[in-house]
């Protein structure tokens, strides 16, 4: 019931903004603090949704900020439209060839321009220069979209939202990149081809144009909006830094004596600029924060595990057939309601977030040129004259193949084998490694001996204990429970905890440990006994925990804990196994088959975690057996870099989500006084 209630919350707040009775400012925080309301977070959850949602993109919403510095200064010091001036020379008076060649230098810029003002200011420089040779209002109004368009996929900004909001790396998306700028760029010269065949009609410009009296920049000056794309993608460096490079050299290549009030003016139009993006920067933050809530977790899984698109087919058919459902602030949208989508989708891990991020990047393609509600579009269609709706009907046909295009690459490239080429192919000399050639497939039974117990000991469940009366006498009521009537399980019991190894002399296919600790308290004293589920190879699966007055030295509160209590509390945990096993039937079978708890054709796998210790190092734990294993990671390894950064560049959340997206990472660990290179091969798939 909570489920549908939040999806009903949904509904709401889509429909209000697709009605254009609430903006997307207001409506997503709102949709946000809503969910966490209905869900029952309480006050800690609403609290957790306003102060740390806020802040959560923070690192995005403090680029686009320094990316409008970036612009103004490229804008205001004549930069920008040198670049254009020189586009237009070169074009002549042949108006196809002008039109492409200007439409070359709007995506140049747009690789590092941000916010309306930068659209305003170059369209009012580029839009006046189609017109007036005679190329239709139509025409130009779109071609400048699908310029912008083609330019924003390598936007730092908005890679800097990407790699913050879902973890991936820039090497991850770098190569997909290249594939959808290809079909982008396809697509923009077939709408071109058949625009200047097709239409016939001039603009209503008149005059020719006037030469404004300013005077062209240096040559090197136009380096500046092409600099910070070079710093980094070329050398890693933080978009932070390089927008900030970028904006003194143009200022010092432009204006040397005006250096400073240019830098301050531009920092504060900029603002002025990306302030409603920095807002929205800010709701987008409390709906993931809100989506990381356990409360909506638990009540929107199972409606995210019926509805989500499975498979290639449904990949495609999602995210490039109904690309559309982008417009208006949509479902798709993840500038709108969509980004609650994502978020859902991401946090119960229905896709490898590469493989999300790629779907987002060719929504965004159809959303930048075709959505009416985009305030560059507003703008667009009344600097030229062209009813808003008339650019989407005209333009939509091809975002939407270029859109289905890109998500058919993704789906191909998995068919055949080939994903881990398309998403990360990390180049030796960024990371000072290569990765090894199993990297293009995935892994299976033959190629982990270790990963799966024998057929022997399928069925078979261990029972042990940690060193304490309480515990033991736990363990020893759930193994006469298990063995004394479970259909179709055998139960053996074990005298100590084993450490852990792989599975291929394994006698059991899944252990439980019962382990009873005292909780600290003067007043009520108190005691938990927790069982937890490993599979053969002692990796953790699933724990749960019973809560009983007294303590183990036997007399507080009045209440003993002698061995019938403490059964008694392991037998409560014990049910609690068995109604997992029945709602998760298909996971509770691979587990007691075949030892594994995996279940074929679910995310790529490594079978690896990472995690903080309190000395402040990146360590790493490691099932035996797996794939993370085999490569040559181990246990207790200190991580020091992640495909050749320190991990703490990419902060510590974001790099132990990457344990989790099924991508060949390498890593630079120590173990003891050694450093190593670890690369990881191919995932496990099942």
């Amino acid at each position: 019931m909570i489920g549908l209630a939040l999806l009903a919350v949904f509904v709401i707040f889509a429909a209000l903004m697709y009605a254009r009775k609430m903006p997307a400012l207001l409506a997503v925080p709102l949709m946000a603090l809503a969910f966490a309301a209905v869900a029952g977070a309480g006050f800690s959850g609403l609290q957790h949704v306003i102060v740390d949602g806020t802040v959560r993109l923070a690192p995005v919403f403090v680029t686009v900020i320094f990316g409008a510095l970036l612009s103004r200064v490229t804008l205001s010091s004549g930069i920008a439209e040198t670049i254009v001036k020189y586009a237009a020379e070169f074009g002549g008076d042949r108006p196809a060839l002008l039109a492409l060649t200007l439409c070359g230098a709007v995506a140049l810029l747009f690789t590092s321009l941000t916010g309306l003002g930068a659209i305003i200011m170059v369209g009012s420089i580029v839009l006046p220069i189609m017109m007036t040779i005679g190329i239709p209002r139509r025409t130009a109004a779109t071609l400048l979209l699908l310029a912008f368009a083609l330019g924003f996929i390598f936007n730092i900004s908005q890679w800097k939202f990407y790699t913050t909001t879902f973890g991936v790396s820039q090497t991850q998306l770098q190569p997909y990149a290249y594939v959808l700028a290809a079909i982008d760029l396809a697509v923009l010269l077939v709408f071109a081809f058949v625009q200047f065949r097709t239409t016939r009609g001039y603009a209503t410009w008149a005059l020719e144009i006037e030469e404004p009296a300013r005077k062209r920049v240096p040559l090197f000056a136009l380096l500046t909006p092409i600099l910070p794309v070079v710093l980094y993608f070329a050398f890693g460096m933080n978009p932070i830094v390089a927008f900030s490079i970028a904006a003194l050299y143009g200022t010092l290549t432009t204006r040397p004596l005006a250096t400073i009030e240019t830098l301050v003016a531009s920092a504060i139009r900029g603002l002025e600029d990306v302030a409603p993006a920095v807002l929205l920067f800010m709701a987008i933050g409390m709906l993931l924060a809100t989506a990381d809530l356990p409360q909506v977790k638990a009540a929107l899984a199972p409606i995210v595990a019926a509805v989500a698109p499975r498979g290639p087919v449904g990949y495609v058919v999602t995210f490039g057939l109904l690309s559309p459902l982008a417009l208006y602030r949509g479902p798709l949208n993840p500038f709108g309601v969509g980004i609650a989508v994502y978020a859902v989708l991401a946090g119960l891990g229905v896709f490898p977030p590469a493989i999300l991020v790629a779907a987002i990047m060719a929504v965004v393609q159809v959303q930048n040129v075709c959505d009416p509600t985009n305030t560059q579009n507003v703008w667009v269609a009344n600097f030229t004259g062209v009813r808003i709706d008339e650019i989407t009907k005209l333009t939509l046909p091809y975002q939407v193949a270029v859109a289905t295009l890109a998500t058919i690459v993704v789906a191909g490239a998995k068919m055949i084998g080939v994903l881990p080429q398309l998403f990360g192919a990390l180049l030796p000399k960024l990371i000072g490694a290569v990765l090894p050639a199993a990297a293009a497939a995935t892994l299976t039974v033959s190629s982990l001996p270790g990963l799966y117990a024998p057929q022997r000991a399928a069925h078979i469940i261990a029972v042990a204990a940690a060193d304490d009366a309480p515990s033991a006498a736990g363990a020893d009521a759930v193994y006469r429970d298990i063995a004394g009537g479970w259909k179709d399980v055998k139960a053996v019991r074990l005298a100590a905890i084993p450490a852990a190894s792989d599975c291929a002399a394994s006698t059991y296919a899944a252990m439980l440990v019962i382990r009873t600790t005292s909780v600290t308290d003067p007043l009520a004293p108190s005691f938990d006994t927790g069982l937890e589920l490993n599979d053969c190879a002692g990796w953790p699966v699933e724990q749960w925990h019973v809560q009983h007055e007294g303590s183990p030295d036997g007399a507080a509160a009045g209440v003993p804990l002698g061995n019938a209590v403490a059964a008694e509390a392991a037998l409560a945990t014990l049910f609690r196994f068995r109604t997992w096993v029945l709602d998760h039937p298909a996971l509770a079978d691979e587990l007691l088959n075949r030892g594994i708890a995996y279940v074929p054709g679910s995310t790529p796998t490594y079978f690896y975690t990472l995690f903080k210790t309190n000395d402040g190092q990146m360590r790493a734990f490691v099932r035996p057996g797996g794939p993370a294993y085999s490569a040559g990671l181990r246990t207790d390894d200190v991580v020091v870099k992640l495909d050749g950064k320190f991990w703490w560049e990419y902060g510590t959340f974001q790099t132990q989500r990457r344990a989790y997206d099924g991508q060949p990472h390498v890593f630079e660990v120590t173990r003891g006084k050694q450093t190593l290179t670890i690369a990881l091969g191919a995932p496990f798939s099942g």
